[in-house]
Order: C-alpha cells, then structure tokens, then sequence
C-alpha cells in the first residue's frame, strides 16, 4: 500500500453536527444515519449512506451520495467545502462547516519534456515523444493513476501498483516520477518578491508586519514553528522541529500534527494576503523559513 497518505494528511473538514458536537472528517469519511458513518446523523430524514467527504487536489468537498444537499438555498450534489458554510442535508437537517484543513502534500508527476503535473483525481498517461497527464479514464490510454483514499496506484503489467514519493516507472518508453509535493498548489500570490515582510518572533508569539501597516498576529505552536525557523536560520528537519513542538513522539504521530499545523500556519497567512511558502518543507525532509530580499527576521524570544 502506498505510503503517501499515511506519511502526509489529506486535509480534514471540521464540521458542527445538528446535535452540536464537533467531528473531524477526512478524505473517505461518510455523514448519515448508518450507525458506522462517521458523523452519524440520527434522523430518518437523512440517508443512511447521504454525503461523503473528498479530497480534490488541494479541496476538500462534499459529495452527494444517496441524497442531495443544499447550500445557500441551492440543491447540490458536490461543493467545495469552505469554513462558514452551513449544508442543510434534508429539511431541518444542518451541518456547519467551522474549518478546512487542506491537504499539506499532493502528488505530481514528471516525465522528460513535461512540466510537473498535479494529479487531482482519476487521470490517463500517455507516453513517447509528447508526454501528457489527461483528466480521467481512458482505457485507449497508455497508463492510468488514481486515488484510494489511502496512497495512489497506477495501472501494472499485470496488477494495480502503488505510487510513492520518488516512484519511477516507463509508460510506453518514457519514465514517469511521482513527487510529493508539499503545500497547496502554488498561487499568483505564492512567490518570493513581494511587499516587505517584518518578522518578530517571541517564541509564544510571533508577529508578521505587513508593508501597508497591517500585522498577522500568531500564537501558540504556529508561533512556536515560525520562532523556531527564526532562531535557526536555516533549514531543519521537520521531524527535529516537531519534537521542540511535541517532544519525543512516534515519527508518524509527529508528521500528522506537524502537517496539521503547517497547513494552519498557511491558512493564516493566506488569510492576511501573506504568501503561503513563507515557510516551505522542501520534499527532502528539511523545513525553512524562505525570506524575501527585503523581509526582515527578528529573534526576540
């Protein structure tokens, strides 16, 4: 089995159930009134299997089942899911969604003469002289990849065949690698240059002055993760800055909450219009803080 989804989140939804608890869902998780779904909803206006949580590239949705849904008074099958939405799954019948984790780390694939390719679902590979990753099945195609919810796999000479991180394989004489790609899918407002960052870090908090006067106030482990790559000044492991995070915990413990809090620290800062690769793990397994040529650090813990 693939190694992908246990080494890296897939994003989580947090969602408040019409009884008032709270439940984290992930990437396969059902809502309905099955006693084994996870969220399960006590109600006979709701399906037994209505709606499940999916991971789309760097989205997390919602998708119809055996029911629909509404949002903002519009019958659905599918929606992105996006802190703040309240879904009425029947008549009466409401959950809210409170936070959207996204995944830290997708998959995408490199083959010569091909620019990296994210691979959000089901999709086709064609090899020779123009390599290409094509959006979903086809059969007349000279390989496919897809998601299990637990890793990926791609089709094999004889069986289904996991993908990890660095996996090669040939389609029709051209060598295919997957690359775990950590962080969302980069945005126009992903990029190095921008407006000046002023960075002062307190340990227990740090903040983040923006060039128009406006700070990004942190606490908590987002402050510690940012005061520690500051008092670094360098790259670091991700696994030793979790353990000044979490202390001695297994390693796949660590990974899960240091990708859960990354993907919060990004969240923040997309929020403020701060660029998300601020800080960047980079697929080796070294973390950094990545400054501008006019950002400024400050230690002051």
């Amino acid at each position: 089995m693939s190694t992908l989804r246990r080494d890296h989140t897939a994003g989580a939804v947090v969602l408040l159930a019409p009884d008032g608890e709270r439940h984290t869902l992930v990437h396969g998780d059902v809502l309905g009134r099955l006693w084994s779904a996870a969220l399960h909803i006590n109600d006979g206006r709701v399906s037994e299997c209505h709606a499940m949580i999916s991971t789309r590239g760097a989205e997390l949705q919602l998708l119809g089942l055996r029911g629909r849904f509404r949002v903002g008074g519009e019958v659905r099958r599918e929606v992105d899911l996006k802190p703040g939405q309240h879904i009425e799954l029947a008549p009466g019948v409401w959950v809210t969604v409170e936070a959207v984790h996204p995944p830290s780390a997708l998959l995408a694939l490199e083959a010569p003469g091909m620019p990296r390719v994210v691979v959000t679902g089901v999709a086709s590979l064609v090899g020779g002289e123009r390599p290409a990753v094509r959006p979903g099945w086809n059969a007349d195609a000279d390989g496919q990849i897809w998601p299990t919810g637990e890793g990926w796999m791609r089709s094999g000479p004889h069986a289904p065949e996991p993908v990890d991180d660095g996996s090669t394989w040939s389609v029709a004489g051209t060598t295919f690698r997957a690359v775990l790609q950590v962080g969302a899918q980069p945005t126009a407002d992903d990029r190095i240059h921008g407006d000046r960052l002023r960075i002062v870090a307190h340990y227990d908090a740090a903040h983040v002055h923006l060039a128009d006067g406006r700070s990004l106030v942190l606490s908590g482990l987002c402050a510690r993760l940012v005061s520690e790559l500051v008092a670094v000044g360098q790259p670091i492991g991700w696994e030793a800055l979790a353990a000044e995070l979490w202390g001695p915990l297994e390693t796949s413990v660590l990974r899960k909450r240091f990708d859960m809090q990354l993907s919060r620290l990004r969240h923040k800062l997309r929020a403020v219009g701060v660029r998300t690769n601020l800080v960047i793990a980079d697929g080796t397994g070294l973390v950094q803080l990545v400054l501008g040529p006019d950002d400024v650090a400050e230690d002051a813990s």
